[in-house]
């Protein structure tokens, strides 16, 4: 992948509008699924309204949720006779406040739909998961509609290049890797291919699974999400002397080896 990892880059998610990068990736998806399907297949791109929960955030301004108070500073209180039980009471003096409310804000998520002619039946979705498909208000709508396809026997192909956030709940949980694709078969399900990899690896070469007999198809993650890279000039506004978020759920060693390759970028 361009720019100083050898796979996805986590300043990625961690600076950049994910929205952008994202939907890029899914129409690069698309691009270059096209070029190869069979001739009765075609590929759609579609987007779902989703709500964020941004949570605190000072660059951000929010409608009330939640009110938070920040103090400007402290005034020593002060000290009265009480009319009736003759002892002194404290009587704090105010301080100026500023409230900030938690507002969930609205994104546009696209995701790749595989279809076969002549009656474009659905026969594959391929999902890269967002932060509102891992936490947030939208994570039960997502669960909902990934619930529906396995009931429809829809080939599901999940692909979550997040550190942040929840696993898609699998059996056993997905554990050992930083990154996560699930391809799960309508035709084998409950069973799905699992493939996992660390913030220092290649990102990955992903089968698409279509209707048999038609084979499966492959997309080149790491070429395409290069690609993204580039043609969003990536390089030009990521802080790599910044540190990682430290709730990321990352291997001590793995967050310090990141922040060093991004180091030598910057």
């Amino acid at each position: 992948m361009a720019g100083p990892f050898p796979g996805m880059d986590p300043y990625i998610e961690a600076q950049i509008d994910w929205e952008d990068f994202h939907n890029n990736l899914i129409s690069e998806m698309r691009t270059s699924l096209s070029k190869r399907l069979p001739g009765d297949y075609v590929a759609r791109s579609d987007t779902r309204i989703e709500v964020i929960d941004v949570g605190e955030d000072s660059t951000r301004i929010y409608k009330p949720d939640v009110l938070l108070a920040h103090r400007r500073g402290s005034v020593a209180p002060q000290r009265s006779a009480s009319p009736e039980i003759g002892e002194s009471v404290a009587i704090l003096e105010p301080w100026q406040a500023e409230v900030t409310a938690r507002d969930p804000e609205e994104v546009r998520t696209a995701f790749l739909e595989i279809r076969r002619l002549p009656d474009l039946e659905l026969v594959t979705v391929v999902e890269v998961l967002s932060p509102s498909n891992k936490a947030g208000l939208s994570r039960q709508d997502y669960m909902d509609k990934r619930q529906d396809l396995y009931e429809r026997k829809i080939n599901l192909v999940e692909i979550d290049l997040l550190l942040g956030g929840h696993r898609v709940p699998m059996k056993p949980p997905l554990r050992g890797a930083d990154y996560f694709a699930v391809v799960a078969r309508g035709a084998t399900l409950p069973q799905a291919q699992v493939y996992g990899w660390t913030v220092r690896d290649p990102l990955p070469t992903l089968p698409i699974p279509l209707k048999a007999p038609a084979a499966d198809l492959s997309i080149h993650l790491g070429e395409l999400a290069s690609r993204v890279y580039e043609n969003g000039l990536y390089d030009r506004t990521l802080r790599y002397d910044l540190p990682l978020p430290r709730e990321w759920h990352i291997r001590p060693e793995d967050r310090e080896w990141a922040q060093g390759q991004g180091g030598r970028a910057s």
